[in-house]
């Protein structure tokens, strides 16, 4: 199973179904040895993530699905994507509930690679002693 949900609007048309595998490597490990301990019993689809991806072209969108998704696990890393035509800055990540980690990262169409990167070093030094946030991957579009 994937360990990362993605919510969101498909406008900035990224390639999530490609990028997801790419950024498994990094996890599989630890999903492993979840999985052996039985943690992943109690819980089904979206809700086993331990991380999400949240793009959306609106802000208010973005904060809204990112306190929907911590409505239910408030203490899931989330990693919110901007790029240099959407409004979502800091200030915003204010407005989202929560005690996981929260990082913005800027989109550059065309710099896939460079961006994965960003995304790996954002997986090794995210905390990852969630209980309530563990494997899966989905991507849910609205």
């Amino acid at each position: 199973m994937e360990p990362i949900t993605v919510l969101s609007d498909g406008s900035r048309s990224i390639a999530y179904d490609e990028m997801i595998p790419r950024l498994r490597q990094w996890i599989v490990e630890e999903t492993c040895e979840r999985e052996h301990e039985g943690i992943m019993k109690e819980q089904s689809g979206w809700e086993k993530s331990r991380y999400c991806i949240v793009d959306y072209k609106e802000a208010s969108c973005a904060i809204s699905a990112a306190n929907a998704i911590r409505a239910f696990m408030p203490q899931i890393p989330l990693l919110v994507i901007t790029d240099f035509h959407s409004l979502i800055r800091k200030r915003h990540l204010q407005q989202i509930s929560g005690s996981g980690e929260i990082k913005l990262s800027l989109w550059h169409p065309g710099q896939l690679d460079q961006w994965l990167s960003e995304i790996q070093r954002w997986l090794q030094t995210s905390p990852q002693d969630n209980k309530n946030a563990i494997p899966s991957t989905m991507s849910i579009r609205s």
